[in-house]
């Protein structure tokens, strides 16, 4: 494992900050993982190089399942190793989070319903998500297979493909309602509040409704980087009254635009001027 780490961290070769800043993370990373490969065990350093991996991009999972082989199995229920499940374990397949899923009453007596259930929510919709983009069929069977197993949060998992139906149903009532539930259970899901954001702005029209889509929309913008997600936050702002609001990220839009060179993000972001104004 340490020589692919290692050779990771030799492929670090593009970066906007020079070649000497090149240099620099990849002597980071050589030193966590040679700190890491001397003793595995060792939390501190286990979480130190899982941190700069995940600012790479790159994935952790050898060094967890390295780390986890030092590790009994009550010692799962330690709080230092449920946040290295939690942050830094993204396949639902990796033996530790299935070891949650196996017991779940067990993390949740020790620690917070809501963070143990948004790990697992989240797991489970990011899995879905790639079925459902590649394969129907094999979505649906997942699905399926979630409910069969009597997973507590099934419906949550359920609806947050379902609200996708009541879009394209254009059911505005249920539509709202759902994404209120799913607000809540994804607080943290930028993609996701995106795409209802841009599903409010086509089936609703009720004023007070979509301030609280707006609400929660605040946080896609929060970057100041997705286009897509700004000119959604300005047309609900604009809708809801909030010119101010509209009006300052009309703005942010319009310098991404320019930024971009892309004629397209240009003309929409010129779109948008027109709007406020």
């Amino acid at each position: 494992m340490k020589c692919r780490i290692l050779f990771a961290a030799s492929l670090i070769l593009m970066s906007t900050y020079g070649a000497v800043a090149i240099e620099k993370t990849t002597v980071e990373l050589h030193t966590l993982v040679k700190t890491f490969e001397q003793n595995p065990s060792d939390v501190k350093a286990t979480i130190q190089l899982l941190k700069e991996l995940n600012k790479q991009g790159k994935s952790g999972q050898e060094v967890i399942d390295r780390y986890f082989q030092t590790q009994k199995e009550a010692d799962y229920y330690k709080d230092y190793n449920w946040a290295i499940v939690r942050d830094y374990v993204t396949d639902v397949n990796a033996p530790q989070l299935q070891y949650v899923f196996k017991n779940c009453d067990k993390f949740v007596e020790l620690f917070s319903k809501d963070d143990v259930f948004q790990k697992l929510d989240n797991v489970l919709v990011n899995h879905l998500e790639q079925l459902y983009k590649k394969n129907k069929n094999d979505y649906e069977a997942s699905l399926k297979k979630i409910e069969e197993g009597g997973y507590e949060h099934y419906d949550v998992v359920r609806d947050y493909f379902y609200i996708r139906q009541l879009r394209a149903d254009k059911n505005a009532e249920d539509y709202f309602y759902k994404a209120r539930k799913l607000f809540r259970y994804f607080p943290e899901n930028r993609q996701m509040i995106k795409e209802i954001t841009a599903g409010a702005l086509e089936i609703m029209t009720d004023v007070s409704r979509l301030k609280v889509i707006q609400l929660w929309a605040g946080k896609t913008v929060e970057s100041q980087s997705d286009f897509d997600a700004i000119c959604n936050y300005v047309k609900i702002s604009q809708k809801c009254g909030f010119y101010d609001v509209a009006k300052r990220y009309a703005s942010v839009a319009n310098k991404l635009a320019a930024k971009s060179g892309s004629d397209t993000m240009k003309e929409l972001a010129s779109e948008l001027m027109k709007m406020i104004n």
